[in-house]
């Protein structure tokens, strides 16, 4: 296990390097035909499916705007969120080396925007332009510290610990309503059930650490959240 210093540096320098990583693709599909030719632009609202297991073996996708997450659901219909992408993120590795099935696909959290290339392309264009390999890399690299991270957790914390730390995450700077999140999201994204979470928040409303609505989860007291997450800040 890589420790917490080490995981936020590798994750700071790759959030770092992502405007860059996004003006450069954007320069080559502007200025360069052969690369442009190639790519497909397509738009997604939140919840719709941006790629199936299927599409994701067929064909490479970077992610230009928005949020999307990686969904692995079982035979019971229940939804684990296994990753989520933000901009910048190159993924659709089966255009690249063929992995086994998997029941797996990608959907958008928010306003998405994704280009797509067939996989054919994909293969001769990561050759062609090194930028591509180096931004699926760097999707990688993330991907592994989120699953270090959740693995960390499932292990070590409890649900109403890990609950708490995810409201504080979506609760992101100043903001102190988490607007348009459902109890089954925060359930799939934890990988439990609808009914557990909603128990959870009920017991943190009754403790005055929130207040609930639909589809709206407002923020009285975030640092007892934190505290409860064991998020210390120094």
């Amino acid at each position: 296990m890589f420790d917490n210093s080490y995981r936020h540096t590798v994750a700071d320098d790759v959030l770092g390097r992502k405007p860059e990583l996004l003006q450069t693709l954007m320069d080559l599909h502007n200025d360069d035909p052969s690369f442009g030719k190639h790519v497909r632009m397509r738009s997604y609202r939140p919840h719709e499916v941006v790629a199936d297991a299927t599409a994701l073996k067929r064909e490479m996708f970077v992610l230009m705007q928005g949020k999307i997450n990686l969904v692995c659901p079982n035979l019971e219909g229940r939804r684990l969120v296994i990753g989520s992408l933000e901009p910048a993120a190159i993924f659709g590795e089966g255009a690249l080396n063929r992995p086994q099935e998997a029941n797996v696909f990608a959907e958008a959290d928010t306003d998405v925007v994704v280009w797509s290339i067939p996989a054919a392309e994909a293969r001769n264009m990561t050759l062609q332009y090194p930028i591509l390999g180096w931004g699926m890399l760097q999707t990688y690299g993330r991907r592994l510290l989120q699953v270090e991270d959740r693995l960390e957790d499932v292990a070590y914390k409890k649900l109403p610990e890990r609950l708490a730390a995810l409201l504080v995450e979506l609760c992101s700077g100043t903001e102190e309503t988490i607007q348009g999140v459902s109890h089954q999201v925060l359930a799939d994204r934890l990988g439990t059930y609808r009914e557990t979470v909603s128990a959870i928040l009920r017991d943190f409303k009754r403790q005055g650490l929130v207040e609930l609505g639909y589809r709206r989860i407002g923020i009285l007291d975030i640092e007892t959240l934190k505290e409860i997450a064991g998020i210390w800040e120094w």
